[in-house]
C-alpha cells in the first residue's frame, strides 16, 4: 500500500472495455485502505456508485442531513451526486475495501443488495462467505502475478460477490414497491413478459406475496380489467398480429400466442372478436 495524507491505500483505476460497457454495470475503480488516526473523507460528491465494505474498525457516515454509525461487517454505498462524509470514530484501526461502479443497472443492483439513496448502508452484511468472495475480487485486481487481468474473470468474481450479498438479504424486500400503483405496474410487466406461457393468476399473486382475490381486486381497480382479462387481451393482440402473416398456420399462431391448442384459441378469439381467426384473417385481407 502507498502512503497518503490520511491513509495507506491501494487504488486501482479501470478503463472498462466496450464489452463491459454493453452490460448492466461495470467497475471503474477499486480500493482498499488502512486509515490513519483522525481519518476523514468529505463532505464531497462522486459521479458513480461507491460500494464500501468495512473490514475492521468503526466509522460515522453522514449523508443528506442524516448519520449512521457503522462497524466491521457493515457496508455502505455512496450514491451519485449526493453529498456525503465519513470519518473514523474508534481507536480500532479502520480498514475498508471499496468497489466503484457505473452502468444502467447499478441503482437497481444496490436496491437488490438492500441499500438505497435514503438508507445507503446495511448492517452485518459481511459473513465469512461474503468476505471470501470479496477476497477473490481483491486477488484478481491486486495479485502481482496476474499481470494481465482477464476481464471475464474479474466480472465473474464481482458477480459471485453480488450474488452472495443478495442471497443474504431478505428476498421478500426485493419485491416491495413504494405504492399500489407501482405494485400493479410490476404485475403488468410480468404478464407482458410471460403471457405466451401457461400462467395461473394465483401463481402470479403468490409471487407478490398476496392472496389471489386481493391481487385481482387491486389490479382491476387500477387497470380497469381483471388480470385474466388483461392476459387474454395480450394474447389476442399478439394473435391478430400473427394472423396478418398468411404463411403461418392458425394452429401455429394459437401456440405462439399462448393458447394450449387450436380449439381454446378459436373459442376465445370468437368470444372476444366476434368471428373465428380464419374469418378475421379473410376480412383483414
Amino acid at each position: 500500500m502507498k502512503e497518503f495524507a490520511a491513509e495507506y491505500a491501494d487504488i486501482w483505476r479501470h478503463m472498462p472495455s466496450r464489452y463491459e460497457r454493453a452490460g448492466g454495470f461495470w467497475l471503474v475503480r477499486a480500493g482498499r485502505n488502512a486509515a490513519k488516526p483522525n481519518y476523514q473523507v468529505g463532505p464531497k460528491q462522486i459521479d458513480s456508485f461507491g460500494l464500501h465494505f468495512i473490514v475492521s474498525g468503526q466509522l460515522r457516515l453522514g449523508y443528506e442531513n442524516e448519520a449512521a454509525q457503522l462497524q466491521a461487517g457493515d457496508l455502505f454505498c455512496l450514491f451519485p451526486h449526493i453529498s456525503y462524509e465519513y470519518r473514523t470514530c474508534s481507536a480500532e484501526p479502520l480498514q475498508m475495501v471499496w468497489l466503484t461502479m457505473e452502468g444502467p443497472q447499478t441503482g437497481e443492483l444496490m436496491k437488490m443488495l438492500g441499500v438505497t439513496a435514503h438508507k445507503p448502508y446495511r448492517f452485518a452484511a459481511m459473513d465469512e462467505t461474503v468476505r471470501q468472495f470479496l477476497r477473490e475480487v481483491e486477488q484478481v485486481i491486486w495479485d502481482d502475478e496476474q499481470k494481465q487481468r482477464r476481464r471475464l474473470t474479474l466480472m465473474s468474481a464481482v458477480y459471485r460477490l453480488m450474488e452472495q450479498l443478495e442471497a443474504d438479504h431478505d428476498d421478500k424486500k426485493a419485491l416491495v414497491v413504494a405504492s399500489a400503483e407501482d405494485w400493479v405496474e410490476e404485475a403488468m410487466r410480468f404478464l407482458q413478459l410471460h403471457y405466451t406461457e401457461p400462467l395461473r393468476i394465483e401463481a402470479v399473486a403468490n409471487m407478490f406475496g398476496v392472496h389471489r382475490s386481493y391481487f385481482s381486486h387491486l389490479f382491476t381497480r387500477k387497470v380497469g380489467i381483471s388480470p385474466q382479462q388483461y392476459l387474454q387481451q395480450l394474447r389476442l393482440s399478439r394473435a391478430k398480429q400473427l394472423l396478418s402473416d398468411h404463411s403461418l398456420q392458425v394452429g401455429e399462431i394459437a401456440l405462439s400466442a399462448g393458447y394450449p391448442d387450436l380449439y381454446m384459441f378459436s373459442r376465445a378469439f370468437k368470444k372476444q372478436v366476434g368471428c373465428s381467426p380464419s374469418e378475421y384473417r379473410h376480412q383483414e385481407k
